[in-house]
């Protein structure tokens, strides 16, 4: 059979339906995409009836094979799209998701009319928050990312390079143990899952990392550590903004409270989530 850009997403397609993925269709054009070297996905349908090559389609294989095993289409082609910018992903450093941009958004209305503000991210992971903050704020803040991990700091300062915000500081530590310094903002996409979760998707537990997924127990365990440390570390006034799982925000609203922190507003997601909570430092 002589295959094309058409006929081969056509047959991708329907092997990852077949498997019960959510978005084959997507996946498919995506690695195509990643394949054969297109910018994007318009490209593939300007070249819908360009005839392939034995090795273009073999490659392409070996892609959808990977897929279809369950590894996330992030970690096969290595980028992911946050925040309309390119983030470069490994195994071992959590994908971004569309779920964490109100947590970006909530914190950038917040910066947007200061200057020379501290901010520290919690958990920085591919470096997202962060560094998708430095590129809305154009630098003229001071900004930290913190990781227990040596692999997504590495992953993180790849991304600074290429998103040129050289003014962002990583370091490496647990929690905010690494900060010796007075601090404005603390903005965290913790550790929020409780172990055993059913909901969580079978792939994500399957290639994700646990440690930037599991809050122990309750999944409160990481944001409880987390806000004692920042009651202490922010300053008065300072501005914590934390994403939570849903169904966790009374209690962390509690938890903000009992450490003192004053006027709990609550953000919910795209699909009606509530999923991020701010408090300010009394």
């Amino acid at each position: 059979m002589k295959w094309t850009v058409g006929t081969l997403l056509k047959r991708a397609t329907d092997i990852l339906k077949g498997r019960g993925f959510r978005s084959p269709r997507l996946d498919a054009e995506l690695l195509l995409v990643h394949s054969l070297g297109f910018k994007d996905r318009v490209d593939l349908y300007i070249n819908f009836e360009k005839p392939l090559t034995e090795e273009e389609v073999e490659a392409y294989r070996q892609l959808i094979v990977r897929r279809a095993k369950g590894e996330p289409v992030a970690y096969i082609t290595g980028k992911k799209e946050f925040f309309g910018l390119e983030f470069h992903v490994e195994r071992g450093v959590l994908i971004p998701r569309p779920e964490t941009e109100p947590l970006v958004e909530v914190v950038y209305d917040y910066l947007k009319d200061r200057e020379n503000l501290t901010v520290v991210d919690v958990g920085t992971g591919s470096g997202c928050i962060v560094l998708t903050l430095c590129k809305l704020t154009g630098g003229k803040h001071r900004f930290y990312g913190i990781d227990v991990s040596r692999k997504a700091l590495d992953v993180a300062k790849i991304n600074r390079e290429k998103l040129g915000c050289l003014n962002v500081e990583f370091l490496k530590g647990s929690i905010l143990s690494p900060v010796n310094f007075p601090v404005d903002i603390v903005v965290s996409n913790p550790p929020y899952v409780p172990v055993g979760d059913s909901r969580l998707e079978k792939e994500v537990l399957k290639f994700e990392p646990a440690v930037a997924l599991f809050g122990g127990k309750t999944g409160l365990e990481m944001i409880e550590k987390l806000i004692a440390q920042a009651s202490e570390k922010l300053k008065p006034g300072g501005l914590i903004a934390l994403e939570v799982g849903e169904g966790q925000k009374e209690a962390v609203t509690s938890l903000l409270e009992s450490s003192g922190f004053r006027s709990i507003r609550v953000y919910k997601d795209l699909a009606g989530v509530e999923r991020v909570l701010t408090g300010v430092k009394s």
